[in-house]
């Protein structure tokens, strides 16, 4: 995951993500990483990839991600709206975001070259860099025109309420903004939908503000590296921040009625 700059390719990359695979078959994280990474380089069939994802963890809609966006590159409605349909049958779409910083931070550790500190803001760049996909392709099938056609709005909502549930805000919040496309403005989903995401900024802004001065301890930093390994969602791990801050983990109501 650290093998950026010039004495790396991307197929040198792609080779040492394939071999972490190989040896961890079993761990989905990882895999959906090969599966980023195999999109990088030119010739790297990712369907098998995929395929394995969907047989590890047959619940999260982000297998099915990338197969949807190379039928949008091909003009292939049919095959968009089946790995539409695919991610609304789903329970969530998750980026494995908190494992894989756990995992990235815990290996870096033992190589002795940087504190837990310093570990931690690496993994957590790397991981921004790296596991959250583009979610331009989402986003494109669920608006304008596309949602006049009565099916299509009904598989954007259900897309919207799975992405909702990811376990980054920004998937959430991309969940939020096709919520907002696709019912009508006013109505009770698209009332909740903008209350969550003035609560979801009120969050990341106060999470951002305390580790501003937290992420400087490295005490701090081995307390959030374990509330990662103990929480699926970057959410969950950022409302427990503010709670133990004992601060109000909603924005103020002046805020929430604007």
């Amino acid at each position: 995951m650290l093998s950026f700059g010039p004495s790396f390719t991307p197929v040198q990359r792609l080779t040492l993500m394939t071999r972490a695979v190989t040896e961890a078959p079993d761990r989905p994280d990882l895999v959906w990483l090969n599966l980023r990474l195999c999109n990088e380089v030119e010739g790297c069939d990712p369907e098998p990839l995929e395929l394995h994802l969907r047989a590890l963890d047959p619940d999260n809609g982000a297998a099915w991600f990338d197969s949807m966006g190379r039928a949008g590159r091909r003009h292939d409605v049919d095959a968009v709206n089946q790995g539409l349909s695919a991610i609304a049958a789903s329970r969530r779409f998750d980026t494995y975001w908190n494992v894989t910083i756990v995992h990235i931070t815990n290996a870096i550790v033992k190589t002795h070259t940087m504190d837990l500190r310093s570990a931690l803001v690496t993994a957590i760049g790397v991981a921004s860099a790296i596991a959250i996909p583009a979610y331009q392709t989402i986003l494109n099938a669920c608006k304008g025109d596309r949602l006049q056609d009565a099916g299509v709005l009904d598989t954007c909502r259900q897309v919207s309420t799975v992405m909702r549930g990811g376990d980054t805000y920004l998937t959430e919040m991309v969940g939020i903004a096709i919520a907002k496309r696709a019912w009508p403005e006013g109505s009770p989903t698209y009332v909740d939908a903008l209350s969550a995401k003035r609560v979801g900024h009120y969050r990341m802004d106060a999470d951002a503000k305390l580790s501003l001065h937290r992420l400087l301890f490295s005490e701090y930093s081995a307390k959030r590296l374990h509330l990662m390994m103990e929480k699926r969602s970057e959410q969950e791990v950022i409302l427990a921040e503010i709670v133990d801050a004992k601060l109000s983990p909603n924005p103020p109501s002046a805020l929430i009625d604007r």
